[in-house]
């Protein structure tokens, strides 16, 4: 499990929900059950974390309704986004915007931590930004453009960068006055720096380890979302066995290929009911045959109700759990 060093709240008591929630989560039920898909901004503009992995502990495909930009601390661990995949190196960034489904790959032995900054941005303030200078956007436009989520910086950037980040950090540790204003502006800042570094890069294109196998697979995927999936005719359009699908899902994901299918349904459905779709319409689109399943899945993977999920992204925070992590505090007037 990653442990989760700090984060920035916009209410005092919402680190203690914070850590109440993860309690849930660490139980294995309640509304957090699954923390990566369903953690939301609350209420705040920026958000950086500093996140240490220390063991292999399984992360499933997940999205989030927020831009994350990870900065690559320490460690080289595999990451996937969408269909790509990539091996981080030190000083790497990777861009994800909403809704694109992502998750580490982590050996079967860690030589050392996996740490990383993540910075979150939500995405109506980002966008509020990049509508005053689009130039905000340079660096992930220049990664869509060129069908690469990972920029790769070179030390003499890398110094800078992780600069910028340490400063953030600083200020949420500090939280001296003002200090909210501070990461969320700050974050805009490292933001342009970031579109600076991806402009003047020499290299446009960084190396990147990307298994084709794997790619035709998820775009297959993809394409038949709203129709039934069977290994049989995922190996007949790959032009390979049944059991090298099989192996590919298992040795390159961890998961059996129909729990991947399942949940990329279920990703697709989650983007849907938050884009308006009606819940019978998003279930149906995404390819569940009826909407008690969809239904019995959707819960069992995020452990919310469809119709709870949505209440939770309308109100932007999540339910409090009744038993916090540690007691509360008296508070000194």
């Amino acid at each position: 499990m990653q442990k989760i060093k700090n984060a920035l709240y916009s209410k005092p008591d919402d680190y203690e929900r914070f850590q109440a929630q993860k309690w849930e989560m660490l139980k294995g039920h309640g509304p957090c059950k699954n923390y990566y898909q369903e953690i939301v901004l609350h209420g705040c503009k920026a958000q950086i974390n500093l996140d240490v992995s220390d063991t292999t502990d399984p992360v499933p495909l997940h999205s989030h309704s927020f831009y994350e930009i990870l900065f690559c601390c320490q460690g080289g661990i595999d990451y996937l986004v969408d269909s790509q995949r990539y091996r981080l190196e030190e000083g790497d960034i990777v861009f994800i915007e909403p809704g694109l489904v992502h998750r580490p790959l982590y050996p079967a032995q860690m030589e050392v931590p996996y740490v990383r900054y993540a910075l979150w941005l939500d995405a109506e303030f980002f966008q509020q930004g990049c509508a005053l200078d689009e130039a905000l956007d340079l660096a992930p436009t220049q990664c869509r453009r060129r069908g690469s989520y990972l920029l790769r910086t070179t030390r003499a950037t890398w110094t800078g960068l992780r600069t910028a980040f340490d400063n953030l950090w600083r200020e949420t540790q500090q939280q001296r006055p003002g200090w909210q204003a501070c990461v969320a502006y700050g974050a805009l800042t490292l933001m342009a720096h970031l579109g600076r570094t991806a402009y003047y890069q020499e290299n446009a294109v960084p190396a990147e380890e990307n298994d084709k196998l794997l790619a035709t697979m998820f775009r297959y995927i993809d394409t038949h979302l709203g129709e039934k999936i069977t290994l049989e005719d995922m190996a007949r359009h790959c032009l390979v066995s049944k059991s090298t699908v099989s192996h590919a899902f298992r040795q390159q994901l961890g998961v059996p290929f129909y729990q991947c299918v399942i949940q990329r349904r279920l990703i697709t459905a989650k983007n849907s009911i938050l884009s308006g779709a009606p819940l019978h319409q998003a279930a149906e689109e995404s390819g569940f045959s009826d909407y008690s399943s969809f239904y019995r899945l959707f819960k069992q993977e995020y452990g919310l109700s469809p119709r709870e999920f949505l209440a939770v992204h309308k109100q932007k925070e999540l339910p409090v759990p009744e038993r916090p992590l540690q007691p509360e505090k008296d508070t000194v007037c």
